[in-house]
């Protein structure tokens, strides 16, 4: 929750700087709503999967099976939160910009986690493509909004 106290508050600060026309820019804002966006995907993903570790367990201690001999659910883990930060970081990056190429290699190059290269550029290539889709569904909708151009001034 505060994480996402802190982002409200940084997009607030960073539209009326840029609304304002002071100096700075996107980059580093937009790394910024990635990384946090990122962990809390993380923090939600991860508070998730223990409550279905802990049902599943829950479930089978009720039908009187011994926890974990269905595998390894109850055992699932995710990714360490700088993954998630990195991945969130290269996901915006590259939707701001529309450089997913250079979003994945910038930021690994600032990381050098050789672990996260996939999801990485998973995150980067799908960036671009959700922001541009966005971008379509609110044209089209101010597009419906707009009165009809055939009106006639008198």
């Amino acid at each position: 929750a505060n994480l996402l106290l802190l982002l409200g508050a940084k997009l607030l600060a960073t539209a009326f700087c840029l609304g304002a026309g002071l100096i700075g820019g996107a980059f580093a804002p937009s790394l910024f709503f990635g990384a946090v966006l990122g962990l809390a995907y993380q923090s939600a993903a991860g508070g998730g999967l223990s409550l279905l570790a802990d049902a599943i367990a829950s479930y089978q201690s009720s039908v009187g099976i011994p926890v974990g001999s269905w595998g390894v659910i109850p055992q699932l883990t995710i990714a360490d939160a700088p993954a998630y930060a990195t991945i969130g970081a290269a996901a915006t990056l590259s939707a701001v910009f529309r450089a997913p190429l250079t979003a994945s290699l910038l930021l690994f190059e600032l990381t050098r986690a050789y672990d996260i290269v996939l999801p990485l550029l998973a995150a980067a290539g799908t960036g671009p493509l959700v922001a541009e889709f966005a971008n379509r569904r609110i044209e089209e909708a101010g597009r419906r909004r707009e009165p009809p151009n055939d009106a006639v001034d008198v």
